[in-house]
């Protein structure tokens, strides 16, 4: 097949319309008849069980109708939504749909481009041209990830009628059927279509298996198969080694089908009449997934595999050819499964020895993952643990470690014992999935080794682990104490790997405790050396704590960009760290009040964690992001429900004592919302450690936050301010601006409560002060009426102001805000001079400004790319230059400022809200 874009991740054989061998004398005139109406239709499902010739139909359809086709066939390791879909553009290419671009950096496409918008591109390049499409997916059976049939149904959904999908698999795929056939979408080819018609068994075994029967026996043998092209292929084989009449008349009337021991007897019965040197190689070889001439010839110890291949494939013996230079080969599945039956049945003691020549083959040309794969088969578990130790942190690297967990599991006892660098390599394998008990285990036998060889390198890997761990549960003082130690065992030069990866644990560790100069250098370093060495790993948890501090310190966008970087920077193998990544930003855009950006991110994050084994801090951090949008979906019974989740998970990692002053922060406040004071005051007062000096920062502080707010509805203003007062004064000489802006807002609320305006709104101003660049936005309006009574009377203090008295905060905010309160305010009255109006409106063009209007509207960019006829790409064009011009980052921030140039006016637009805005594109 030509393809325009040549990928080294792609098997450019799976994209070629399979050959056809056996029963291509046979025409199927009234099936590809069938094919040729679903043609009228979008959707054609082919679905029958194994053998039943799905593949060679319609290939042979395309062949005898010529049909301008193209081809997947796909297989299990397709269940990533992202490879199934460069696997089918990649097929597409070359109908010319412009997907040039596309697929030429398919990685770079994905980070700039949701799948949804290359689909969306597909559909609209599909309705420009003439020609028709028809793109066969093989194999779908295999297919079993849900967000994959999401994307084919919305492909399904909107394709025009040049572009047909036509699926083969052996059972209904997971789609809206009954709707797609009352919609007239769908077209049909079951089992009874699909079945040999008794003219076609009888041109079967008489032309193409030159089979002498005679009708009744064809008639019969049609009967007994009742037309299953498989079970006829497997009886026609048979009988090719009857010799007499009535042997063949014997094997038909005995033949029953498709029953198991039937399959086993004709599959002896096949093999035992092939000449001994080819049962031989059938047996021998049944091991391979994949065949080579090479491969064949070094575990057999022959030098005839060619010649072998060449033999097998004339004479049909369920071969598959899998590139157009016929260099690999692969049995029918359920052929390799009964070779490999009857290999252990005749020659038990030669499988070890055939294993161990394919691993030693695999080894020799660099295919390590099928080398230890095949050294376990052999039982050569010794040699099999050295490969993984030589190759473990180039598959961690690699986003392997499922893998690399599933070999470690083999490998028995013994060897753990006499290998520390597998113990440790457990170890991290059961830290990644929240095993502790057997992390502990894992990494004190590794400990154990390590001590008596006085190996204080690998001792330096123990110690970053532990690092890690401590992390996780919170231990900051812990995890700074395990990462020095790590860094005063190794240099950079004896392990950068982890010489960086201790760096980053240490720099988290002094986050953690709020020293933030500190960790700010560790972690900038710890980075730097991650690039320099390509520590992927290291890379991205570095960018995972450097978000952290940046939203610590009030840098939301900068954290923004962090996490996004580090989510384009994962290959979707690391879907731990995607989860993490598209937790972080929820959490953002959730403070933006972008909660439809919140929500994509957060259900992201629950379909990728759906799919992995790995459970970590993670998990908890879901739950608790979830439990905060849900609010917003004023369900609190499931808010609280998804608390109680997040606390239970972050238990396994032990007791996360400040997380957990976090959940308590969090559920204090829901509670007091709710005006159930009794329930936020018993649960306090059950659960509240000792508030000590050596308590971490961040758990004391979300103690006094609950405390403090308690305090606070509970008109005990003097009490509240002594608490907030000490701890934002630590905050502040920390900067740590986001801890800052929380408290300062909650002695806002305490001045408020005694009746000090002055006090009250000067908090306020500060705490607005510090919030503006950044777009803080839900930590005001989450404290409700009291809040928007309070910014009500600071902006029209402020509108009062005179031009000589000094604004500290933009109008445009203050008014953005009490907008999402619904708050009937008016806009700002005063404007820049007519001047400089002048100067930015002529900078902004008229499409820009059109597109100024219509975010201030609440449009969304697919709302405003159909209302002005462009696609949703330059509407993102237009953000873009809207945001640098106007020196902001965000929509909300782009119409507050506007507001308050006076390049907006309200009159200029609708009284819908920005708060309501369905709009939360970046």
């Amino acid at each position: 097949m030509e393809r325009g874009i040549h990928d080294p991740l792609l098997i450019t054989t799976k994209l070629a319309i399979p050959p056809q061998y056996l029963n291509r004398l046979i025409p199927r005139t009234h099936v590809y008849t069938q094919m040729d109406a679903g043609l009228q239709r979008p959707f054609i499902l082919v679905t029958a069980p194994a053998g039943f010739g799905k593949t060679t139909l319609v290939s042979e359809w395309i062949r005898q109708r010529h049909v301008q086709a193209v081809w997947v066939s796909l297989e299990e390791t397709d269940n990533d939504l992202l490879r199934f879909w460069h696997y089918a553009l990649t097929a597409l290419h070359p109908l010319h749909l412009g997907l040039d671009a596309l697929l030429a950096d398919w990685e770079t496409t994905l980070q700039s481009l949701s799948l949804e918008n290359i689909l969306t591109h597909v559909i609209n390049i599909s309705m420009d041209i003439t020609q028709e499409i028809v793109l066969v997916l093989d194999d779908y059976h295999t297919i079993n990830t849900p967000a994959i049939h999401q994307s084919l149904m919305f492909l399904l959904e909107h394709l025009p009628p040049n572009f047909h999908l036509i699926l083969l698999t052996r059972h209904d795929p997971p789609l809206p059927l009954a709707r797609l056939r009352v919609q007239g979408k769908l077209s049909e080819l079951r089992s009874n279509d699909l079945r040999f018609t008794l003219d076609e068994t009888s041109l079967l075994l008489s032309q193409t298996m030159q089979l002498e029967l005679t009708s009744n026996e064809i008639t019969e043998l049609h009967t007994r198969t009742e037309g299953w092209i498989a079970g006829l292929q497997l009886a026609a084989l048979s009988l090719q080694y009857k010799e007499s009449a009535s042997a063949k008349q014997h094997f038909i009337q005995t033949f029953t089908g498709i029953n198991k021991n039937v399959m086993n007897y004709l599959t002896d019965e096949v093999l035992l009449q092939q000449p001994e040197e080819v049962q031989d190689f059938l047996l021998k070889t049944a091991i391979l997934e994949q065949l080579n001439v090479k491969l064949c010839d070094a575990i057999t110890g022959q030098h005839n595999s060619e010649a072998m291949l060449e033999w097998l494939e004339r004479h049909n013996l369920f071969l598959n050819i899998l590139d157009s230079q016929q260099a690999w080969y692969r049995y029918d599945q359920l052929f390799r499964d009964l070779l490999c039956y009857r290999l252990n049945q005749k020659y038990p003691e030669l499988k070890a020895e055939l294993h161990h020549n394919a691993g030693n083959w695999y080894e020799e040309h660099g295919m390590i993952s099928d080398a230890i794969k095949h050294a376990i088969a052999a039982e050569a578990m010794q040699h099999a643990a050295q490969l993984i130790e030589q190759h473990a942190w180039t598959f961690i690297q690699q986003g392997d470690g499922l893998l690399l967990l599933s070999w470690l599991r083999r490998l028995p006892e013994q060897i753990f014992n006499t290998c520390p660098m597998l113990s440790f390599l457990q170890a991290c394998m059961h830290c990644y999935q929240a095993q502790m008990e057997n992390f502990e285990a894992a990494l004190k036998r590794a400990e154990l080794g390590w001590q008596q060889t006085q190996n204080q390198a690998s001792l330096s890997c123990a110690y970053d682990l532990r690092a890690r761990v401590a992390l996780y549960r919170g231990q900051a003082f812990l995890a700074i104490k395990y990462a020095q130690q790590a860094l005063s065992l190794i240099s950079e030069e004896q392990a950068p790997l982890f010489y960086s990866s201790a760096l980053v644990h240490l720099g988290a560790g002094y986050l953690n405790v709020g020293n933030c100069q500190q960790a700010q250098h560790y972690l900038a370093e710890g980075y730097r050396l991650s690039q320099k060495h390509h520590a992927v790993v290291v890379t991205l948890d570095a960018l995972l704590y450097l978000g952290y501090l940046q939203r610590l310190q009030g840098n939301l966008r900068l954290a923004q960009q962090t996490w996004q970087q580090m989510l384009s920077e994962i290959s979707t193998r690391f879907v731990a760290y995607q989860i993490v990544a598209h937790i972080l930003l929820a959490d953002i855009y959730r403070e933006w009040n972008e909660l439809a950006s919140a929500l994509e991110h957060q259900t992201q994050a629950q379909k990728l964690a759906e799919h992995t084994q790995y459970e970590d801090i993670a998990t908890s951090q879901r739950y608790l992001i979830t439990a905060r949008l849900v609010w917003l979906q004023n369900d609190p019974e499931t808010a609280f429900s998804f608390l109680d989740q997040a606390e239970q998970s972050s238990q396994r990692f032990g007791i996360q004592q400040t997380f957990l002053a976090q959940l308590a922060e969090i559920r204090i406040h829901f509670l007091l919302a709710q005006r159930d004071q009794r329930t936020a005051r018993q649960w306090l007062a059950q659960s509240t450690p000792e508030l000590c000096d050596s308590m971490p920062v961040y758990e004391k502080e979300s103690w006094i936050k609950a405390h403090a707010r308690l305090l606070i509805d509970q008109t005990q203003s003097q009490a509240a301010q002594q608490l907030l007062k000490s701890a934002y004064q630590i905050a502040h000489e920390q900067g740590r601006t986001e801890s800052a802006i929380a408290l300062l807002i909650l002695l806002t609320l305490a001045y408020h409560m005694e009746g000090n305006t002055q006090y009250t709104l000067q908090t306020l101003e500060q705490a607005l002060i510090l919030a503006e660049p950044n777009g803080y936005t839900r930590i005001f309006v989450d404290e409700g009426d009291v809040m928007a009574a309070l910014l009500t009377e600071l902006y029209s203090r402020y509108q009062r102001r005179t031009v000589s008295e000094p604004q500290n905060i933009a109008l445009g905010y203050l008014y953005t805000l009490l907008t999402i309160f619904g708050a009937d305010a008016k806009p700002p009255l005063w404007l820049v001079s007519q001047e400089n109006d002048d100067i930015l409106i002529d900078r902004l063009s008229e499409r820009e400004y059109m597109v100024l209007g219509l975010i201030a509207e609440g449009l969304s960019n697919q709302e405003i790319a159909q209302k002005l006829v462009v696609t949703v790409s330059t509407i993102k064009t237009h953000l873009n230059n809207i945001y640098a011009k106007l020196h902001v980052h965000t929509r909300l921030q782009a119409v507050t400022r506007a507001y308050d140039l006076g390049v907006l006016r309200r009159s200029e637009v609708d009284t819908e809200p920005l708060a309501h805005s369905k709009s939360t594109e970046k």
